[in-house]
């Protein structure tokens, strides 16, 4: 079993690696189920269930069986948090990016124009590339992260590995949160145009937001937006 479908490779051989920066790649990971009913959401957060992928299926490493249905929370790459000390990974969205996705992802679902049909879905947080392309860099150096970023997705192998997680998990809907979003080169950009690649439509089987650092700045939810 293993995190992803990337076979030896050594993430500390790209040229923009910085060194000391963790160099596993951080699973995916259950974060709990949102409830729809009568087209409102309520998100429960539980328990984090780590996956791991085989080349034809996947399973929860606690062997929890959970709901039927899916939905997807995509990000770009795993920062200094989701690392500790020792550089091994400890889970998604950690610091300032889950406070806020715990806190209003509901809050940015409800003033979506998507819309899911009733029922309970298991919430499965994913990064598009799953190694630490920021090189646990503080603060962050944006232009470093996107050059590892871009160059995993492009050329290792990151954009297939990708399809075949997505493919695993087959979600009901996806949301694509990575960061970029102002920019038509970003990284949202990046991750829209392979999910339309693989076949899926946009407003109908994927939907893009805002990252969730910027949903509450200083009080203001106003970019907590999934649209």
């Amino acid at each position: 079993m293993a995190a992803n479908f990337m076979a030896d490779f050594d993430f500390s051989k790209l040229d923009n690696y910085t060194e000391g920066g963790a160099v596993k790649p951080s699973p995916d990971q259950y974060i709990g189920e949102l409830l729809v009913a009568s087209g409102k959401y309520t998100f429960n957060f539980y328990e984090r269930d780590t996956i791991d992928y085989s080349e034809s299926d996947y399973r929860f490493l606690t062997g929890n069986i959970y709901h039927e249905k899916n939905v997807l929370v995509v990000l770009e790459s795993p920062h200094r948090f989701e690392y500790d000390e020792k550089n091994n990974p400890v889970g998604l969205a950690m610091g300032k990016t889950g406070d806020n996705l715990f806190e209003l992802f509901t809050f940015a679902l409800n003033r979506s124009c998507l819309r899911l049909n009733d029922g309970s879905y298991n919430v499965i947080l994913t990064n598009a590339i799953q190694y630490q392309t920021s090189c646990g860099l503080n603060p962050i150096d944006r232009k470093l992260r996107d050059s590892n970023w871009v160059d995993i997705y492009d050329n290792y192998g990151g954009e297939e590995d990708f399809r075949k997680r997505i493919f695993m998990i087959k979600p009901r809907v996806t949301f694509n949160l990575c960061t970029g979003g102002r920019s038509l080169t970003g990284l949202r950009t990046k991750v829209s145009n392979s999910l339309i690649k693989f076949g899926l439509k946009k407003n109908r089987h994927f939907a893009e937001g805002n990252h969730p650092v910027s949903w509450n700045f200083h009080g203001d939810t106003s970019n907590a937006i999934i649209f």
